[in-house]
């Protein structure tokens, strides 16, 4: 945020007021890179949305769900590159750059020497980031990010942004590192697995003629149950009866979910994220994240943390496909990896992102990116908004009915939407709706919102 000086009279001391940042203060990289995000996050968003998919981000439950059909090749296409490009990626580089968010207010208040306000205006901007967190995930859509990053930046970031851009690399990949072993028991992945193996050893003895006992029994019936909760399906042409609830209901639903399963998470999630937001404050730092690093250096990076996990999500996904997309499989290929390879192939797309901010091509294509990274929150929820009518409260009710590449397809016309709507918006006012709102929440003032043209 800027910092405005304000001149008082002779006797009276001067104060600095903040003010939301100007335009011409803001990082053109910064913003691009945000809008890259907020559209790469829904490539992976909108198997959620649109489907009852057993895992995120594979293809079970679907219209098409064996992938056996006249887009198949397609298919396949879009989902190694999704594996391989953006999932868990976009997520990893839109908490980078939140992290980055504080520095470049912490930088503004130090340049203009208003850091006395900083913090309070720091604690305000989190506490209400948290609550547009809760009502997204209460009244819109549970699977929310807000709320997470709102209690990152309360509880992690601030004491570490004097940290030096090293040690703020280190505890990020640290931070990975540990999350790493612990999301697969998180998840119940490492669980799952050894069910699995346990189930498949009381098998053999059945085959052998041997009686099991009343404990290898009971393993056999929690592996039943779990193969059932992971049944491929097609779901009903109505989208199911929870889909058909009303409004009110189906709030109430996501409400107490919210409440149980979402915050009895939300302690891992923020230290899984914080780790992702100190690295991408240590590459801030470092002046990889605003173009100042050298051509040879994001093209090593690019070709490093490509080459590192690019054959890992492709060896993984070609055994899930083969296994018929296994839910087993998917655990043991996609799923235990998952934390280990999302910082070097994160650091491999957003090296290749720079090399592309940084040649300056399709210059309108990066303005277009730009407004939608300038209005990243209302974009966010205008997101949720848009896919919760298209796949559930419309009439329409297009979850379950789509195939996997109908899916995408709604995709694309979103993306248009925040794209058209970022850039439409922006001639006219300085900030998103949302982020106006945020602005003069936090700064307990309403902002000028509409851009005044100077007069002839």
């Amino acid at each position: 945020m800027s910092i405005i000086s304000t001149n008082e009279p002779a006797g009276i001391k001067s104060f600095a007021v903040f003010q939301p940042v100007a335009e011409r203060d803001r990082v053109s990289s910064i913003d691009i890179l945000r809008g890259c995000a907020l559209l790469g996050i829904l490539i992976s968003n909108i198997d959620i949305f649109s489907g009852p998919e057993t895992f995120f981000e594979v293809p079970q439950g679907l219209p098409d769900t064996s992938f056996i059909n006249s887009h198949l090749h397609l298919n396949l296409f879009i989902l190694f590159v999704k594996w391989i490009v953006t999932e868990g990626k976009m997520r990893a580089l839109f908490s980078m750059l939140f992290g980055v968010g504080l520095l470049l207010m912490t930088e503004r208040a130090e340049r203009s020497g208003g850091s006395a306000q900083f913090p309070d205006i720091y604690l305000r901007r989190n506490m209400w980031l948290c609550a547009f967190g809760f009502l997204h995930g209460a009244f819109i859509w549970d699977i929310d990010i807000l709320l997470t990053y709102g209690l990152a930046g309360l509880l992690v970031l601030y004491p570490c942004r004097r940290l030096k851009a090293s040690t703020l690399l280190i505890a990020g990949t640290a931070i990975t590192l540990i999350s790493s072993p612990l999301l697969p028991v998180f998840l119940g992945t490492v669980g799952d697995i050894d069910l699995a193996q346990r189930a498949q050893s009381v098998e053999a003895i059945q085959q052998k003629g041997m009686k099991p006992t009343d404990e290898q029994r009971a393993v056999l019936q929690q592996w039943r149950n779990l193969q059932a909760a992971h049944a491929t399906v097609l779901p009903p042409l109505d989208g199911g009866p929870a889909q058909s609830a009303s409004y009110p209901t189906m709030v109430q639903a996501q409400l107490r979910n919210y409440l149980t399963e979402s915050f009895g998470s939300e302690m891992f999630i923020v230290m899984e994220s914080a780790g992702t937001m100190l690295f991408g404050m240590g590459l801030y730092k470092i002046g990889f994240l605003t173009a100042e690093r050298s051509w040879g250096t994001y093209t090593k990076c690019a070709a490093c943390g490509l080459l590192l996990s690019a054959p890992f999500y492709v060896l993984g996904m070609w055994k899930v496909y083969k296994s018929g997309f296994d839910f087993i499989a998917a655990e043991h290929w996609l799923y235990l990896p998952y934390e280990t390879l999302k910082l070097p192939a994160a650091l491999g797309v957003i090296s290749t992102l720079m090399l592309f901010i940084k040649s300056g091509i399709v210059r309108p294509a990066q303005n277009a990116l730009a407004a939608v990274g300038r209005t990243a929150l209302s974009n966010y929820i205008l997101t949720s908004l848009l896919c919760q009518y298209i796949f559930l409260w419309s009439r329409w009710h297009y979850f379950g009915k789509l195939t996997y590449i109908q899916h995408h397809l709604v995709m694309v016309c979103v993306w248009a939407i925040n794209i058209l709507a970022s850039v439409l918006w922006l001639r006219h006012f300085r900030f998103g709706p949302l982020e106006w709102l945020w602005r003069s929440l936090t700064y307990w003032k309403m902002q000028p919102l509409r851009i005044r043209t100077a007069s002839i």
